[in-house]
């Protein structure tokens, strides 16, 4: 258990040195909750198909009182007892990264792919998370769907939801129960966003024979786009005025798509692509797509069309709805 070193102030610097080159890095975040089991073994999942692939386990510790803080300033016992509560929840944060390493390396993982950091928390969970990968350069964060801890989650709010939301730069994966499949649909609508979704899971899964990648676009109805209330006449031209704008943009989109999968060694036999019409909601006929289709990991934009939260909306109903399914959120 050496080479781990103490973490302040945000300084979240690798734990080891030599670190193995790797070509894709994605930062686990970890603690003793069941759902952090889970996002380890989607890990694992992935690391089986994923070339070059390098895990960081990655725990923010708890934090420490300020009255504690400004006591040790000034009073030696306040500042011994402030150095043994840093020494406590840095070794338990060791055990901790140690147990998780373990798992990984029984599940298949190789020990040198692995990395352990760990600082104290400092902004809050979810942002010294998005800190940690931002300043790492990570091409993803996995973490499971229900957050750290439900005691964290008590105080400090969802540690998920505030990842999916202050996240500018870093695809986030959300892990929800165990994934058994490692099939891929990914949620388009023909944007730039969800082009940028599709070149993230091209980028990772390259060159993997084994998972079926299916694009899903959803056609959107014109009051995704506009609430006004219309005339009849009115609405029915726009409406179709709006189908023909969509089937062009998405003729574009499939093109570059299958281009770009193709590029990265994606066969006939594992690519498809469907287009359904809207029922209910967006939301709903992507997961029932998921759960028809067999898929285990959804890829989806975080924003759609510039001038639409069409997508936007989606991916945000899709991920409280997921169950033992994994969902890439892409910004």
């Amino acid at each position: 258990m050496t080479g781990v070193v103490a973490l302040h102030q945000r300084d979240f610097g690798w734990v080891r040195k030599g670190r193995k080159k790797m070509q894709k890095k994605v930062l686990i975040a970890v603690d003793q909750s069941n759902h952090a089991r889970e996002a380890i073994k989607y890990a694992a999942r992935m690391g089986a198909l994923i070339k070059d692939i390098g895990f960081v386990l990655f725990h923010v510790q708890p934090m420490i009182s300020q009255y504690i803080v400004e006591e040790a300033r000034t009073k030696p016992k306040a500042r011994s007892q402030l150095e043994a509560l840093r020494k406590k929840n840095h070794q338990a944060a060791l055990d901790l990264l140690e147990n998780c390493k373990t798992r990984l390396t029984e599940m298949g993982v190789a020990a040198e792919c692995i990395e352990l950091r760990t600082g104290p928390r400092d902004a809050g969970v979810a942002d010294d998370i998005i800190y940690a990968a931002e300043a790492g350069k990570y091409d993803a964060v996995l973490i499971g769907r229900r957050g750290l801890s439900a005691f964290q989650e008590l105080f400090v709010g969802s540690v998920t939801t505030n990842l999916v939301v202050h996240a500018k730069q870093i695809p986030v994966w959300l892990v929800d129960g165990t994934v058994s499949c490692d099939n891929v649909l990914i949620a388009v609508d023909g944007s730039v966003n969800s082009l940028r979704a599709l070149d993230h899971m091209v980028f990772m899964l390259s060159e993997s024979p084994k998972p079926k990648i299916e694009l899903l676009h959803i056609k959107p109805k014109l009051g995704d786009y506009c609430e006004i209330d219309m005339g009849d006449m009115e609405a029915d031209t726009l409406s179709q005025a709006m189908e023909n704008a969509n089937q062009r943009c998405l003729t574009d989109f499939r093109a570059q798509a299958l281009k770009m999968l193709k590029d990265a060694g994606f066969t006939d036999s594992q690519i498809n692509f469907r287009q359904v019409e809207k029922r209910l909601s967006p939301a709903k006929a992507i997961t029932e797509e998921l759960q028809k289709g067999d898929f285990g990991t959804l890829v989806i934009g975080k924003h759609g069309m510039s001038k639409s939260q069409f997508m936007g909306r989606v991916a945000g109903t899709v991920v409280q709805k997921i169950q033992d399914r994994a969902v890439w959120i892409v910004p």
